[in-house]
């Protein structure tokens, strides 16, 4: 419990609030389904519901404060105050309320279109063998320490945010590493928050749905390095067509990470097997031997974005190198599972075109590597009521660098799953090797039926969750199940 006495203050928004006597506030809400008394009610107009429509219950629910970026004309029994940027008002009151907690630990965010959880996951490894407390909000889950919760958002609200980053300072955490979207950069779920460092990975087509057109996705997540100052630091892909643009006009010291390019940390002599990668890294002109079981070329920027930021923070490249040995993975994130037959079953979250096309050649760079002429069976769908142009892209993706396509269904939430997939098959050439099968999971068994030694069935779009949305609904459904399920159909129908 908390009280803002007297009068509240935004600074940056220069605008104060006098009350006629004192008023204990014990809490902060903007779903009025949640509104206890003595809370401050945030009355926000959203994609899907307009909190302005619900004032009145906020109200008997026990609301003190209603705060609307609306003129309320009802007669109301306590104040609704008209305010302009009401999630950046929002925001600093959150902050205001929890005692400011982002300047009580180190925050280090890592925004970009792919890695940015398995980076996360890195950083906080590194961070962990060097024997620091560390917390992590992201995509998958929320840790504080060794306690975890379950993850709503890759990047919550303010007031959430600053509810569980208080939570971290109160259990001593030292460091939080935060997954930060570009929708939450646009809609100012992080305002106010005070980073300590920022990690770029790559930015490739993905929530024009929300963007409307790369650069305004670019601006959005240069939202976070802008927001830097000169005691900070920034650590960009310098490989990627963004990563030094989208430093520019950030006041932090600035430090890159690349494969082909020259950079403060750098990898060479790079080789990717079934059983993961290894590569040498490079920094100050020296070389450090670091072996991973995680697969793909992706994952050596991750590892180097990870290092770069840890090695800040004083851990030593034994420490990195030891973690990097012993990192399991995140679970969905180009997660292996061998197959009886000799085939590989590969788990990836990979729902974009790029991130598609990056997991695909991963895939087929390991097929190479092993030299047994195994094939490249791809099984993919795309997300319902999200980003459209990337679907015909995929098709073209899938079918051009796969031996075999399978297109299926994955979360058309409101949408048709075969318009859906019409619209994957419009990027697709008329040579192309590939049939559709909507039911995910006979999909699945589909892949792994066909299957022979040497082969690898890459399953993207999930990763990591465990449902299927269809009109609204959500019911069980996950890879990794219906790959155990049919691990003994494999090669049967070879």
């Amino acid at each position: 419990m908390s009280e803002i006495s007297g009068k509240l203050r935004s600074g940056s928004l220069k605008y104060e609030l006098h009350f006629d006597e004192d008023r204990e506030i014990t809490g902060i809400c903007y779903d009025s389904r949640n509104v206890v008394q003595g809370n401050i009610f945030f009355a926000i107009r959203g994609m899907k519901s307009d909190g302005n429509k619900f004032i009145k219950e906020a109200i008997d629910k026990g609301a003190v404060l209603i705060f609307s970026e609306e003129e309320y004309g009802a007669e109301t029994t306590v104040p609704v105050k008209k305010i302009e940027n009401i999630r950046k008002f929002m925001a600093e009151v959150s902050g205001i309320f929890y005692g400011d907690p982002s300047s009580g630990l180190k925050l280090i965010g890592v925004t970009g279109t792919n890695g940015k959880t398995t980076t996360s996951y890195l950083i906080m490894s590194m961070l962990k063998e060097a024997g620091f407390n560390t917390g992590l909000i992201g995509t998958i889950e929320y840790r504080i320490g060794d306690e975890k919760y379950e993850s709503k958002l890759t990047t919550p609200d303010s007031v959430e945010m600053n509810m569980i980053l208080d939570k971290m300072v109160k259990k001593n955490i030292e460091y939080c590493v935060m997954e930060v979207s570009s929708i939450a950069l646009s809609m100012d779920r992080v305002y106010g928050l005070k980073y300590d460092a920022a990690v770029f990975t790559n930015l490739t087509s993905e929530h024009l749905d929300f963007h409307k057109d790369m650069n305004n996705y670019f601006e959005a997540k240069k939202i976070l390095f802008d927001s830097l100052d000169e005691n900070n630091i920034a650590f960009s892909n310098r490989d990627d067509e963004y990563g030094e643009r989208i430093l520019e006009d950030t006041a932090a010291e600035k430090k890159f990470y690349a494969i082909d390019s020259e950079s403060d940390i750098k990898a060479g002599n790079v080789k990717l097997s079934m059983s993961g990668v290894s590569f040498d890294m490079k920094i100050n002109g020296e070389n450090t031997e670091i072996r991973s079981d995680l697969g793909g070329k992706f994952n050596v920027y991750n590892i180097l974005a990870a290092a770069g930021v840890a090695l800040n923070y004083g851990v030593s490249v034994d420490e990195i190198r030891s973690a990097v040995r012993v990192f399991e993975g995140v679970p969905g994130r180009f997660s292996r599972i061998p197959l009886p037959n000799g085939a590989l079953a590969v788990i990836d979250y990979s729902h974009t075109s790029d991130s598609l096309k990056n997991a695909i050649e991963a895939a087929r760079e390991i097929l190479n590597s092993e030299g047994k002429n195994g094939n490249l069976i791809t099984i993919f769908g795309c997300g319902g009521n999200r980003d459209r142009t990337k679907r015909p892209v995929m098709g073209k993706f899938a079918t051009e660098l796969s031996d075999y396509s399978i297109l299926t269904s994955d979360n058309p939430r409101f949408e048709d799953p075969m318009e859906i997939i019409d619209e994957i098959k419009n990027g697709i050439s008329g040579e192309a090797e590939y049939e559709v099968i909507e039911n995910r999971e006979e999909a699945i068994k589909k892949g792994i039926g066909i299957s022979r030694e040497g082969d690898l069935i890459l399953i993207c779009g999930k990763g990591h969750e465990t449902y299927q949305e269809v009109k609204g609904v959500r019911t069980h459904f996950d890879d990794k199940e219906m790959v155990m399920k049919y691990l003994n159909k494999a090669g049967q129908n070879a």
